[in-house]
């Protein structure tokens, strides 16, 4: 049996539903190669809605009042596009974009979540799409109960197209529009290696002494979905993202999972109540392993949040347990004898 058999079994159920509404074997990739190949259409045209933009008078609105958080046009026609493309091909299927209105919002976040739900970031790298920086990303996720089940993530670079798709669905591998990615099987860090990292890494981590002398050579893009994909295509060898939504997420880590490499959730140990103390990382195979069929919201979808790192299995595991988390505890001790 198959590693799709084996994992469609184990987290569909026993049965998938297809697109069309009819139930398929569960080693029948036919269902999931249908909505690969839609992700990949759709993303490859929101890449040139994003070029017919770039560099180009804006509208640009911002999401909170210091104005850290900016959102245009072009993210809101994206967005359109996308919705209006993935509702007339699969109507039952759940829609959740970065850029949903708060009508949007409110309307679906009491409800049930669908199954299958397409996850989506119209354009991440915002800021950078503004100033005239290409490096940027359109970013399709879509996942079966809570499981990334495929993906397609648009990027600007050099090539005939003025862009790539690497596109992805559980248990067919990673690729680079037509050709396949080579399997990540780095097995250490590397010191003069590419990573990406958060300008909040320093704050939150502390690097024990086995890593530093293979950290990697630091770069920062401003996109989230494009340092995954950056992973996923072996440019970079392992990123670590602290905050991301699940819209920055859903396509790039299963572009990572089938490419073959990991990617670990980070949480916090708990100790003395409610306070945390240190960081611990497990494997990530759902951003929702609780998931429940008609209970799941897509208000728990939109509010997911957790750090994660990516790499090689040998990487990231390498990278984990070679990082601490600084821990709170002390300064909120502090803090409640002050009080």
């Amino acid at each position: 049996m198959g590693s799709i058999t084996r994992w469609v079994k184990s987290v569909l159920g026993g049965v998938m539903p297809s697109s069309r509404g009819r139930f398929v074997a569960p080693d029948d990739d036919e269902a999931l190669s249908e909505i690969e190949s839609h992700a990949v259409r759709i993303a490859r045209e929101s890449g040139a809605i994003l070029r017919a933009h770039f560099e180009r008078a804006l509208n640009v609105e911002y999401k909170d009042d210091k104005q850290s958080d900016p959102v245009t046009n072009a993210d809101y026609a994206c967005q359109t596009y996308l919705t209006e493309a993935i509702s007339k091909r699969f109507p039952e299927h759940g829609i959740l974009g970065e850029e949903d209105n708060a009508a949007e919002r409110e309307r679906a976040d009491g409800q049930p979540a669908p199954d299958f739900v397409w996850v989506l970031d119209p354009l991440d790298g915002t800021r950078n799409f503004l100033s005239g920086l290409p490096l940027y990303a359109s970013s399709i996720g879509v996942l079966y109960k809570g499981a990334p089940v495929a993906a397609a993530v648009f990027m600007p670079w050099p090539s005939d197209e003025g862009g790539i798709v690497m596109h992805a669905r559980r248990g067919g591998g990673t690729y680079v529009d037509d050709e396949p990615v080579v399997a990540l099987n780095a097995a250490a860090p590397e010191a003069k290696r590419l990573i990406t990292l958060p300008g909040s890494f320093g704050a939150l981590f502390n690097v024990r002494k086995d890593l530093r002398g293979k950290f990697g050579e630091l770069r920062m893009t401003g996109s989230i979905a494009y340092e995954l994909s950056m992973v996923a295509k072996g440019v970079t060898q392992y990123t670590i993202t602290t905050a991301p939504f699940l819209w920055d997420a859903a396509g790039g880590s299963l572009l990572v999972m089938e490419a073959g490499g990991i990617v670990l959730q980070g949480g916090r140990n708990r100790l003395l109540g409610r306070l945390p103390a240190g960081l611990r990382w497990h494997q990530l195979e759902s951003f929702v392993p609780s998931w429940s069929s008609g209970t799941t919201t897509m208000k728990e979808l939109r509010e997911w949040r957790a750090p994660l790192l990516l790499g090689s299995p040998n990487v990231a595991r390498y990278v984990a347990g070679n990082l601490r988390g600084r821990s709170t505890v002390k300064r909120r001790l502090r803090r409640l004898v002050r009080r």
